[in-house]
């Protein structure tokens, strides 16, 4: 590479400030690279040694995208088949400051002593929000210097330049208790299995007795913050429990929404113990919606009119549009439905949309005619009828005499977040 290049480099980057350098293997002295961050910080003398090894082993004509554990970010460049070589970096693609420094200081398990160095040590480097304009910057020099198309990239993290990192990440070791962390982490992953597989068979018995287990496991605490830690371990655990009901058959327009809702009462939590009284409600809730949606047991045609069904009772409910939605014979689909639901599809559509109008004219002040309209019956009278011939009473004389707690008694509760209960104009109180 020519001076003039160098320099012309050099200036370009600098405008950006970006740190930039130009190395021939081997180098008596790496600490620069980081600004110091292992060596002064630290107190780790390994770079230099590290840094000789590994660009070493880097392919020729390569770009190399690389972010350690501290979330900063290098480049490395090797253009040709000699030990030459162009390092960028560090920058941050994010500013780590407040919130966003006490979860990575939580989460490197340093020395306390760390903390002001290293807070010092992000407020000096440059950040560099907008990653894609700096790799396309990349991707130019790269095809200036070795040709379009003629070097490979690659893109790693935390490799062994950072092996000094489990010096400090023992927080599965007790004192005096050797393998003792092994056996917290194996009997964590052993009931978080048997809870899983609960709650895919819909075991609510087993899974609460499992989801008591789970609350006496002592989780390591990743966040200065305990409450937030908690949250955070929570959500996950929400997250899992969806899977499991997916795979136990539920259509995730079911999971989805329940999911969604127990994400915003995790967030809106003020203490330990709701947490683990929460948890509970959350195995529960996801073992009675695979009780209620469990699908597997029927044919893919009578599944997909189910879901459809639970999906949007305003909708074309005929056995004609699902016939032709379908692309099945509607005769057979009458039969196939029949057979494996026990009575016809438009009974059974019919049955969901009275059921939900009751819910409709209990929770809410919507009036008749609206409820018939939200349950996909547009004529009043004939949903006056129908209302009528399942029920018993008139709508009307319905909303007037009867109670949510007489209506639960004579109906089983829904199950969480079953999607026709997003409803309008809900009774305050």
């Amino acid at each position: 590479m020519t001076q003039e290049l160098s320099d012309f480099i050099q200036n370009l980057f600098s405008i950006n400030n970006i740190p930039i350098h130009a190395v021939t293997l081997p180098c008596d002295d790496f600490d620069w690279l980081d600004h110091g961050l292992r060596s002064n910080i630290l107190g780790d003398h390994r770079l230099t040694e590290s840094c000789n090894t590994e660009l070493k082993k880097l392919p020729s004509f390569t770009v190399h995208y690389f972010k350690d554990v501290f979330q900063c970010n290098y480049v490395i460049m090797r253009c040709g088949e000699e030990d030459d070589f162009l390092l960028a970096g560090p920058v941050l693609y994010e500013n780590i400051t407040g919130i966003r420094f006490e979860a990575l200081f939580a989460h490197l398990n340093l020395p306390e002593r760390l903390r002001e160095p290293l807070q010092a040590y992000y407020y000096g480097l440059p950040v560099f929000t907008d990653q894609s304009s700096l790799e396309t910057l990349f991707t130019l020099l790269a095809n200036y210097l070795c040709g379009e198309g003629k070097y490979e990239v690659q893109r790693t993290s935390e490799t062994d330049l950072d092996d000094w990192y489990h010096m400090y990440n023992n927080y599965l070791q007790v004192p005096d208790q050797p393998f003792q962390g092994i056996q917290y982490i194996e009997e964590r992953y052993r009931v978080e299995n048997e809870l899983l597989q609960a709650v895919a068979k819909g075991n609510e018995n087993q899974a609460l007795a499992l989801a008591s287990q789970f609350n006496t496991i002592t989780l390591p605490q990743r966040l200065p913050d305990a409450l937030r830690d908690m949250k955070d371990y929570t959500i996950t655990l929400n997250t899992l429990l969806r899977k499991a009901a997916e795979q136990a058959g539920v259509h995730p327009i079911h999971i989805d929404a329940y999911s969604n809702q127990n994400v915003q009462q995790i967030e809106a939590i003020t203490s330990p113990d709701q947490i683990n009284q929460f948890r509970r409600k959350l195995v529960q809730g996801y073992c009675r919606m695979v009780n209620e949606y469990n699908l597997k047991d029927h044919s893919l045609p009578v599944q997909k009119i189910i879901n459809y069904v639970n999906t949007d009772l305003t909708a074309d409910l005929s056995l004609k549009a699902f016939a032709s939605r379908l692309n099945i014979n509607a005769s057979y689909l009458s039969s196939l439905f029949k057979k494996e639901m026990g009575i016809p599809l438009t009974e059974y559509v019919n049955q969901h949309r009275i059921e939900h109008a009751q819910r409709l004219l209990l929770c809410t002040d919507l009036p008749t005619k609206s409820v018939a309209v939200q349950c996909g019956v547009s004529d009043m009278h004939y949903f006056s009828r129908l209302f009528k011939q399942i029920v018993g009473v008139t709508p009307k004389v319905f909303r007037e005499n009867t109670s949510m707690a007489d209506f639960y008694q004579a109906n089983q509760a829904p199950s969480p977040a079953s999607p026709t209960d997003h409803t309008a104009g809900e009774k305050s109180g």
